[in-house]
């Protein structure tokens, strides 16, 4: 039997009501043939090609085919490792939302405040998002260990790893910065304010929260990926 398998990606189940599975009986049969395990079942597949779709070695190999083939899912050797590790990354990626806040600390004019001790009433722009930037480092480059939420917040001690996972290029927190903006459509004239979002609007030290997470996402992400066993079966 090949080594790989092309295959058309999509999600776990298709948009017909029915919910029609995408992994098929033919790759489940191909998997549990190859790695002679009938107990293998497609939430094992679809964990497994995950796992896959993260290999630094799969990347580096196929990144440039993707643009014009579908993807070659590879029957690596050690199934399970890249299975589980694959299910480490759906959980933190569906479940972002409830994962632990990472440990960066927020200054909120020069002093540590890791409680939101501002008073949402009293003083309702001590963590109102300004324009999210990067702090400043020496000779106008960008220090990527701070975040500036606003001329008193930030968040500082993000470490280099919250940058080493990313999705089309930017970080979680890159996506933060550049998403988390006002913004105003002249046609219709809606302004979009993410500090009246539901999820911060009445509690605005949740917008720290929220940006806590992401580097707990991006963290976690990058030390699965960096353990995941190779999923290119050897040449040798």
């Amino acid at each position: 039997m090949s080594d790989q398998i092309e295959i058309q990606t999509m999600g776990f189940h298709d948009l017909d009501p029915g919910g029609i599975d995408n992994v098929t009986d033919w790759i489940l049969q191909k998997f549990q043939s190859h790695y002679g395990d009938e107990s293998i079942t497609k939430d094992d597949i679809w964990e497994y090609l995950y796992g896959v779709m993260h290999a630094h070695d799969w990347w580096d190999t196929y990144k440039h085919d993707l643009r014009r083939n579908l993807p070659r899912v590879p029957l690596a050797p050690d199934f399970e490792g890249i299975r589980f590790a694959g299910r480490q990354l759906i959980d933190l990626h569906i479940g972002y939302e409830d994962v632990p806040e990472y440990p960066v600390d927020c200054r909120l004019d020069g002093a540590i405040d890791n409680g939101g001790t501002a008073n949402a009433a009293t003083d309702p722009r001590a963590y109102r998002i300004e324009k999210l930037a990067w702090g400043k480092g020496p000779n106008r480059t960008e220090d990527r260990s701070v975040l500036e939420i606003n001329a008193r917040c930030r968040l500082v001690g993000i470490p280099d790893a919250a940058h080493e996972y990313t999705i089309s290029g930017r970080s979680p927190l890159q996506w933060a910065i550049d998403s988390l903006r006002h913004k105003y459509d002249k046609k219709s004239g809606i302004t979009d304010d993410p500090n009246e979002w539901e999820d911060w609007a009445d509690e605005p030290y949740n917008l720290i929260r929220h940006l806590r997470r992401l580097v707990h996402v991006s963290v976690e992400s990058a030390r699965i990926i960096n353990e995941l066993p190779p999923a290119l079966p050897s040449k040798g």
